[in-house]
């Protein structure tokens, strides 16, 4: 049973509202796939790092390039009114060709509150091929 019923003309232009805002961002270069966090982590980061963004949204092993040639994984984790992110482990195989990682969080506003620039060298793999960043890594390795 639903909480709040609202009714579907409102649903709908809240819908193409959301659809036209997608749409200008895409046209800006801000959003390059469907995943709106994700692409704008990427777009920030290219941005306050002086990066290049590879030409493949979906390049496996990295996202960006910086002028030594050096390869960038980044990850995007950004706050809801109902949930707080958790910098959730990383499988191993998204970085095997990176030289860093790249941490972004956002709060739900989509202000930055963390954001790290971590050598791949300094990252552990468990047993499951999955990196645990520690608050030993996120103190050593912010960037704010």
């Amino acid at each position: 049973k639903l909480k709040n019923k609202m009714d579907d003309k409102i649903i709908k232009r809240l819908l193409n509202k959301y659809t036209n805002i997608i749409e200008r961002l895409r046209g800006a270069g801000v959003i390059r796939t469907g995943k709106v966090v994700a692409d704008y982590g990427e777009y920030i980061v290219s941005k306050k790092l002086n990066l290049t963004l590879a030409d493949s949204s979906i390049n496996k092993g990295y996202d960006a390039v910086d002028t030594k040639r050096r390869k960038y994984e980044i990850k995007t984790r950004k706050a809801t009114a109902w949930n707080k992110p958790t910098i959730s482990p990383v499988n191993s195989c998204q970085v095997s060709i990176a030289d860093f990682l790249i941490y972004i969080e956002f709060d739900n506003k989509w202000n930055i509150t963390k954001l790290l620039k971590i050598p791949v060298k300094k990252l552990t793999i468990n047993k499951y091929k999955r990196i645990q960043i520690s608050r030993d890594l996120v103190k050593k390795f912010s960037i704010l």
